[in-house]
């Protein structure tokens, strides 16, 4: 059974500190509830990954469905690291397609501006093994700079082409007016800013910022006004810890996925035309990228550097939102940014660059060094 996703609805990455949780998850949900012309729903999924460390908040979806006046909707709240938005409309059609529920509300919403930095890095640290990893890790900043080091080490890849991707992202977010850094960086300007954890900037990792964006998807009798259909909606666990993968520069649970969406729905991920990737870090970008098939291993930069990725360039158009690097990366909620950016993209309703007559989208995520990783594929129905 297709699910259809019927309205979208986001606010803008930024720092609200004037909005509470409800507040932005109200503001994304009335905007999709509105989209979608649902005046009700059966359930109400939310996606979260911080607000249960930092605002303490259990039950977030009942708490929000309850603010929301969707009392009686069943209520359910996931999470699954950085790819919580996207476990969650997962979660979503799994309701509708079980028959427990024909119209669901997703939410994503997470608030970072709140807490000083080191906080924020302290609970992403709880991405990783919590139990030894978290404990003694060098930091989410220190992985990638690590795998960035060998990467570069291993591919003969210089500074200068690493720092395309990011250039890219930020040429795209430009347009986008959800993006929270909405201004375009040279590559010599991403080489050369702050270091934050060599060989990596400031212009390699993801700012930290508040948002919520919200879908309603609802069931094949939807067809006719739908903005896009999810085909697939799967994830697929990794290793425990980095340093038990025999390659930490191979997502393997991404090229699972890969092979699932081939075997499933008949597609390789590089015929679909936009693609919406989890690049907290420049280096995450480009090994998604490669784990997906969209380059050859170590060409991923270069495909950047020359072209590829982008409007009129070779493959799909990667993070035509500007990515987590520039659209902003609210964690929990980015997972359901990216798949609404994708419904809009299939639409030709996308705010930000368009890519004229889009029929086919994929957002994929990898959480933390890969735990697990999860895919939602979606065809347009125009």
């Amino acid at each position: 059974m297709d699910v259809y996703v019927t309205g979208v609805g986001m606010v803008r990455v930024s720092r609200h500190f004037n909005l509470g949780l409800r507040d932005l998850a109200a503001q994304a949900a009335f905007q999709a509830l509105e989209k979608s012309g649902a005046g009700s729903v059966d359930a109400v999924v939310a996606a979260s990954t911080l607000s249960y460390r930092q605002a303490g908040q259990l039950d977030l979806a009942g708490h929000i469905a309850g603010a929301l006046g969707l009392r009686g909707a069943i209520t359910m709240a996931v999470e699954a690291g950085e790819a919580s938005g996207l476990a969650a409309v997962a979660a979503g059609c799994s309701l509708i397609r079980s028959h427990q529920a024909s119209r669901v509300l997703v939410v994503g919403v997470d608030k970072l501006s709140d807490y000083v930095s080191a906080r924020v890095y302290r609970d992403l640290q709880r991405l990783y093994e919590a139990e030894v990893q978290a404990l003694y890790d060098i930091g989410h900043a220190g992985v990638a700079g690590l795998l960035a080091r060998l990467y570069m080490k291993r591919y003969g890849v210089d500074r200068e082409t690493l720092s395309y991707w990011p250039a890219m992202d930020h040429a795209h977010a430009k347009e986008n007016p959800y993006a929270m850094l909405r201004f375009a960086v040279d590559p010599k300007s991403v080489a050369t800013a702050m270091t934050v954890a060599d060989p990596l900037t400031l212009l390699d990792a993801f700012p930290l910022g508040d948002g919520a964006a919200a879908l309603v998807l609802e069931s094949g009798d939807s067809r006719g006004r739908g903005l896009a259909a999810v085909k697939l909606a799967t994830s697929a666990a990794g290793y425990p810890a980095l340093t038990m993968a025999p390659d930490p520069l191979k997502l393997e649970p991404v090229a699972m996925l890969a092979s699932r969406l081939s075997e499933v729905a008949g597609v390789r991920p590089s015929e679909v035309d936009v693609v919406e990737l989890g690049d907290s870090f420049t280096i995450n970008g480009l090994l998604l990228a490669e784990a997906l098939g969209l380059a050859e291993p170590g060409r991923a930069a270069a495909r950047a550097r020359d072209g590829a990725f982008t409007v009129g360039g070779d493959g799909p158009v990667v993070n035509a939102s500007g990515g987590l690097k520039a659209r902003g990366h609210p964690v929990g909620a980015t997972g359901v940014y990216m798949v609404g950016e994708i419904a809009l993209q299939l639409a030709g309703e996308f705010p930000g660059l368009q890519v004229e007559g889009a029929r086919r989208g994929l957002a994929v995520a990898a959480s933390g060094d890969g735990s697990s990783a999860h895919m939602v594929y979606l065809e347009g129905v125009m």
